[in-house]
């Protein structure tokens, strides 16, 4: 008789921990399949705001900021531009996964810093590349006429 009560207790036991992993790691995919009674938030859009301050750049040790540029999510170190890619809201802050470029100004860190404590990221316009640049240079008609 004994052995059937300590079973009984183990199984109990274990549909217990089963339960609270479900409540503690449930997401909205899944909420329907193993009701365990308690409402299950909408999924969280953005990254934790603590998590946001706390973060730095693994190269140079300095603040990253966080951005989206179209539909790609990124934290961009303020010092060297290094940018770190989110993956299905995490950070992949591995220094072979980074690309470099340009340093962030200071109007974008400065909007990344105000949407920080929401969570939210700083949208990047991508910007053109000057059409002055980006024309083949035509001779004029008086350098032409001083060859």
């Amino acid at each position: 008789m004994r052995i059937g009560w300590v079973g009984a207790v183990a199984g109990l036991a274990a549909v217990g921990a089963v339960v609270a992993a479900r409540k503690l790691f449930a997401s909205d995919d899944d909420a329907g399949a193993f009701d365990v009674g308690g409402p299950v938030g909408p999924r969280r859009e953005g990254l934790d705001p603590t998590l946001l301050e706390i973060l730095a750049c693994p190269d140079d040790k300095q603040p990253v900021i966080y951005q989206r540029e179209g539909d790609a999510e990124r934290l961009t170190c303020t010092s060297c531009g290094k940018r770190y890619p989110v993956r299905d809201g995490i950070p992949v802050m591995l220094i072979d996964e980074a690309t470099v470029g340009p340093v962030p100004t200071a109007e974008e860190v400065a909007a990344a810093i105000a949407v920080r404590s929401e969570g939210k990221p700083a949208i990047v316009v991508a910007t053109a590349a000057p059409a002055a640049a980006a024309a083949p240079a035509v001779p004029t008609a008086s350098a032409a006429s001083a060859n």
